[in-house]
């Protein structure tokens, strides 16, 4: 059975969740900020957002457009950021707990009286 509390603390599992929480807040914070801003220049100066570019299509549609580009921007980035820093990270933690299981006594289960102390 796998012992998953273990397996949460070894520093494989560790560095896994800082690396990817590293890339994965500021991505949602920068999404959400344009996204965001958005609404609130739509809100606000609906003059600008309806000046025309090019033939009818207007700075709203352009940004809307862009929402578009910039999540499908974001979603190759951690694809590709992903397949060559996180998996490899998982394949680890996956590596540490098997060999864990085997009987490799890397992850130690700390006593309860250590616990307490």
């Amino acid at each position: 059975m796998t012992d998953w509390e273990r397996i949460e603390r070894s520093d494989e599992f560790r560095e896994l969740v800082k690396r990817r929480r590293s890339f994965v807040v500021p991505a949602t914070i920068f999404f959400l900020v344009y996204y965001m801003a958005f609404i609130i220049v739509a809100g606000y100066a609906p003059d600008f957002m309806g000046e025309s570019v090019y033939q009818g299509l207007t700075v709203g549609y352009c940004y809307a457009l862009t929402q578009f580009v910039m999540v499908f921007v974001l979603g190759i980035w951690y694809l590709r950021k992903s397949e060559k820093e996180f998996d490899p990270l998982a394949d680890r933690v996956v590596e540490a707990a098997a060999a864990a299981e085997s009987g490799d006594v890397r992850f130690v289960r700390k006593d309860e009286s250590e616990v307490k102390a």
